[in-house]
């Protein structure tokens, strides 16, 4: 029998870059896909979240909020795909610069959510640094990213 080779325990380059762009990144989730579920999750996996009620007051209006996550650089994360048609929203979108991600997966649980998002976290943290901003892209169950055009 052949011994085992012995494995490295030093993170090689490229997860020790995706680990810091993680720790880096902050998650906002709006009303529409917040859930406690998710924020678990989300943060068991590593990332910084914050949430509708903790950053913001439940009753802040859209645009405000979307302000608000453009001036910290969070990574917006909601399931309101109308927002892309509403003018506040996107010249909010616009004029701050923000990274938003919009899940179009119809109706799931809250878990099915997470089981969704959870794997997408550092594509949409790599996305959020090398894509130009402001920029809306809706993902399904499917959780592949569509751009959005912001008119």
């Amino acid at each position: 029998m052949t011994p085992r080779r012995k494995r490295s325990k030093k993170r090689s380059a490229a997860n020790s870059i995706a680990a810091e762009r993680l720790k880096g990144a902050t998650f906002y989730l709006d009303q529409s896909i917040y859930s406690k579920v998710l924020l678990e999750r989300m943060r068991e996996a590593g990332a910084n979240v914050e949430h509708a009620g903790s950053a913001f007051a439940s009753s802040t209006q859209d645009h405000v909020w979307l302000e608000g996550c453009g001036k910290q650089g969070w990574i917006v994360l909601n399931r309101d795909e109308r927002i892309r048609y509403r003018r506040l929203e996107i010249e909010a979108l616009r004029d701050h610069g923000v990274a938003a991600f919009c899940f179009t997966g119809g109706n799931v649980t809250a878990d099915e959510t997470a089981d969704i998002i959870v794997p997408l976290i550092q594509k949409f943290v790599n996305m959020s640094i090398s894509e130009p901003k402001p920029f809306l892209y809706t993902f399904g169950r499917s959780a592949r990213p569509n751009p959005v055009k912001l008119r």
